[in-house]
């Protein structure tokens, strides 16, 4: 099987919709997984680095899958012992997966909504919950009961989607910038495989060779155990029993003690098809880090600068002009969305030619 057949086949799509018993849908799709690279065709270079990552990979599968049933079976520290081990080992990927040194460009123009309260917000109030304020904090899939969580998305209408479709005239919005030459380090989940075989179709002459961008592709496949376990989608969302929540909130956890990253990129599960730039389905996650009594981690306010908040019809009515600031185009398959344009897409582009301020308490 040649390297792009590998990463387009449907197997490696995610995410993915669990069919029965979690346990058992993981694990077979972890073996299954484990048989297509053992299929791929190694005459090409890519081939050749793809299949010399097989080892990695199953030693990967039998830590996750240690560390799942550990903690659906309530042994907490044992699934995060298992956890490190899958993550150590991978640890040399990540820094294939990632751009070296500061992040901040991959990640900006970021955005954060919030239904409307009674008064006009200011910009802590579309900053993470305070930490006098715990109760507020639910589980998410990247997020445990109490803990702060900074919430970002790629695109306004990714945040819309995560927020469950809420009438534009029921939100505020701000755009979020990391600050530049902030050593911003983001864990990368936010590749998909269909996505890089188009790349390696589009530019085959670049893996002709071993180099970087070969190392790059191998790590993803390395990472895809990983990446597809955090990114299963929750079949029944009316019930409150949602395993697949499990490891992405370990790796959350072993995020806030290693200190190895600041938060985790990757794509919504709210998408039944993928628009063109993976930028307006991608979401961050950035967890609170210098605990304190009340107010706002202190890290994370030095990481971010943010707009003052506004409602979506005042967002939309800011005139537009040129920034030196790009902004993904909603397209899907090369076709322009003119609706997402005309209506994401616009307040986006108002929301860039607003000034940036940091958060006070």
């Amino acid at each position: 099987m040649h390297h792009i057949d590998f990463l387009n086949d449907n197997l490696v799509d995610l995410p993915k919709t669990r069919a029965g018993d979690y346990v058992a849908f993981m694990d077979d799709l972890f073996q299954r997984y484990i048989r297509h690279v053992k299929a791929v065709d190694r005459r090409t270079p890519l081939g050749v680095m793809i299949a010399t990552r097989l080892g990695a990979i199953e030693v990967a599968c039998d830590a996750l899958m240690r560390s799942l049933r550990a903690v659906l079976s309530g042994d907490r520290p044992t699934a995060y012992n298992e956890l490190d081990v899958a993550l150590t080992g991978l640890g040399p990927h990540f820094d294939a997966m990632c751009p070296k040194g500061d992040m901040s460009t991959l990640v900006n123009p970021i955005y954060r909504f919030r239904s409307l309260g009674d008064k006009p917000f200011l910009r802590k109030d579309l900053f993470h919950i305070p930490f006098h304020l715990p109760n507020l904090i639910k589980e998410m899939r990247y997020s445990v009961a109490g803990l702060p969580c900074l919430y970002l998305g790629g695109s306004t209408h990714v945040c819309w989607r995560e927020l469950g479709e809420p009438a534009l005239n029921t939100i505020a919005v701000a755009r979020y910038s990391a600050v530049p030459n902030s050593n911003l380090r983001v864990l990368n989940f936010g590749h998909r495989m269909p996505v890089l075989a188009a790349y390696t179709a589009t530019e085959p002459n670049r893996f002709l060779a071993p180099n970087t961008e070969v190392a790059f592709i191998a790590a993803q496949v390395a990472c895809w155990p990983l990446v597809a376990i955090c990114s299963i989608r929750v079949p029944d969302r009316s019930k409150p029993e949602r395993p697949e929540y499990a490891i992405p909130q370990l790796v959350l956890e072993w995020i806030t003690r290693t200190r190895a990253f600041h938060g985790v990129r990757y794509f919504s599960t709210h998408y039944d098809e993928y628009m063109d730039n993976p930028k307006t389905y991608m979401n961050y996650v950035f967890p609170a880090s210098a605990i304190a009594p009340k107010d706002y981690c202190a890290n994370l306010v030095n990481l971010f600068e943010l707009t003052e908040p506004m409602t979506w019809a005042d967002a939309k009515a800011v005139p537009v002009s040129l920034t030196g600031i790009s902004r993904p185009i909603y397209k899907t398959r090369e076709n322009i969305d003119v609706d997402l344009e005309n209506e994401f897409g616009r307040v986006e582009d108002g929301l860039l030619n607003l000034p940036l301020g940091v958060v006070s308490a």
